[in-house]
């Protein structure tokens, strides 16, 4: 139950898009409360479970093609891997912040405002929020933990926002400008130089992020300063393995695996 700007009545949620879409801060000033969140939280896992789901079926159609030389598809299903993607990201992102027992209330309006900034922004407020629950008394550890988060977010991750914006708006091949009277150079090449492995590379980064964001949460007095060492130290340098996989050395790993498996010559004569 939560009152109603202005009409000063209460109003109940029936229905969960409903109660959804009211729970993002309202900029009016009226807050969501613990049962929204939940709310939230709940819809989200779905949410995101459900577009894993179909990043795999997507992935495999990728592959597929890619065993076939069938460039044309495999560009097709990887922009749709790509908008997959964007769409999971936002889903993640939102699951995080919404973790029962993680952040407050006034936190989540906090990342949240950092989001017109860009998921990037928001990432970084959420870490260094985060490491605000970490119980640990050494002096650096705080410091530290926060510059490799930061560091980490601003090589690694990618925003989502301006390739998911492109292609939904037809831009399949040659971006154009926010007024849309010009070519703009930097997000064509972003697109045209699309495949499996950089979009897994964006997935990658974002996935171990949240990640890490949720043992900060969750977990603050236990796990993350246990494992801080073998998580956020190496955290960087697992993202920058995954940024330079290519789509040869992907092809490589297929192939092998055809010959190991058989599945090579099961498809020939199939």
């Amino acid at each position: 139950m939560v009152e109603h700007p202005g009409r000063g009545v209460s109003v109940r949620f029936r229905a969960v898009e409903s109660r959804f879409l009211r729970s993002v801060f309202d900029r009016s000033g009226c807050v969501m409360d613990n049962d929204q969140k939940l709310t939230v939280f709940q819809a989200q896992v779905e949410n995101v479970r459900a577009l894993e789901s179909s990043i795999q079926q997507v992935r495999r159609s990728i592959n597929s093609a890619l065993r076939r030389n069938d460039a044309s598809l495999s560009n097709s299903f990887t922009k749709v891997y790509a908008i997959l993607f964007c769409a999971w990201a936002e889903a993640n992102f939102s699951k995080v912040i919404h973790t029962p027992y993680g952040f407050s209330l006034d936190e989540i309006e906090q990342i949240w405002a950092k989001k017109s900034k860009g998921i990037s922004a928001a990432w970084k407020k959420a870490a260094k929020l985060g490491v605000r629950h970490l119980d640990a008394r050494r002096g650096s550890f705080l410091p530290n933990t926060l510059r490799t988060l930061s560091r980490a977010i601003d090589a690694h991750v990618f925003d989502p926002t301006l390739v998911r914006n492109k292609l939904a708006h037809g831009q399949w091949i040659v971006a154009l400008n926010r007024p849309n009277d010009a070519i703009q150079d930097q997000l064509t090449d972003t697109i045209r130089e699309l495949d499996i492995v950089k979009v897994d590379s964006w997935r990658f980064c974002h996935q171990h992020l949240a990640e890490m964001v949720e043992s900060l949460i969750e977990s603050p007095k236990k796990a993350f300063v246990r494992d801080w060492w073998g998580a956020v130290i190496n955290l960087d340098a697992e993202m920058e393995r995954s940024s330079q996989r290519n789509l040869a050395d992907h092809l490589a790993r297929l192939r092998s695996k055809d010959d190991r498996t058989g599945a090579r010559d099961k498809r020939v004569h199939s």
